[in-house]
């Protein structure tokens, strides 16, 4: 009797293994596609990142500290797993970014989004900024975390675009204690900061086409996030 016993035991283990074997990658596949943002999805998402202020950002950030293109590419399919409507695209761009920093970076650099969010006030407005973040994070079911896979999918819909070409240096890759960190990284600069040259990227500081003309979001009469993507 106990022997029969451990004979189906047996079977019914091997059949549930197969069973899960089959199903699992099924399901994986099923998740995998549909967190691939559909083509009227991505022609917003690229046409938000060509807004001047967002350009702005984008090339303040030289090194790709917290706008890679992975980074990017998570902001887009935290987009596409919270089905927001493409008009609110540019009230969620920044605190998905910091969603996607705050799972995947540094814990210090995602605190250098605040002031682009908010400019000057950026200190006031930290309650509302975390507010949107958590917002986007119950509308997408808290499904924060984005496989490699993912991203290299949904990169792969438009492989020549500016957007991911933006390849971090592997020596910003990797975490540096507090103690051995430069104090220009304990400094957040915004947009109506200058930032530094970095030594390891030889990168020089050049001006932005129509920098001069840039208002901070803070300044302007719009409510911060809400301008037109």
């Amino acid at each position: 009797m106990r022997k029969r016993k451990k004979e189906l035991m047996a079977l019914y283990e091997e059949e549930s293994s197969a069973s899960t074997s089959q199903e699992e990658p099924k399901k994986k596949k099923k998740k995998t596609e549909d967190d691939i943002p559909q083509p009227e999805e991505r022609a917003a998402f690229f046409r938000l990142l060509d807004d001047d202020y967002i350009q702005f950002f984008l090339a303040r950030d030289s090194c790709f500290i917290i706008s890679d293109k992975y980074l990017l590419a998570m902001v887009l399919t935290y987009f596409r797993r919270a089905h927001l409507r493409t008009e609110e695209y540019s009230t969620f761009f920044f605190p998905a970014l910091f969603l996607a920093n705050q799972f995947e970076e540094d814990v210090f650099y995602r605190q250098k989004i605040y002031p682009w969010a908010f400019g000057w006030n950026w200190t006031a407005m930290k309650d509302f900024f975390h507010h949107l973040r958590n917002q986007l994070l119950l509308r997408m079911g808290f499904r924060a975390w984005v496989a490699r896979t993912t991203c290299d999918l949904t990169m792969a819909q438009d492989p020549e675009h500016w957007a991911w070409q933006r390849e971090r240096k592997d020596h910003h890759s990797w975490a540096i204690r507090w103690y051995k960190r430069d104090d220009d990284d304990y400094i957040l600069r915004g947009p109506w900061t200058i930032p530094l040259p970095c030594s390891l990227c030889n990168t020089i500081r050049r001006p932005c086409q129509g920098e001069e003309t840039i208002q901070c979001q803070a300044d302007t009469k719009e409510e911060p996030g809400t301008a037109d993507s």
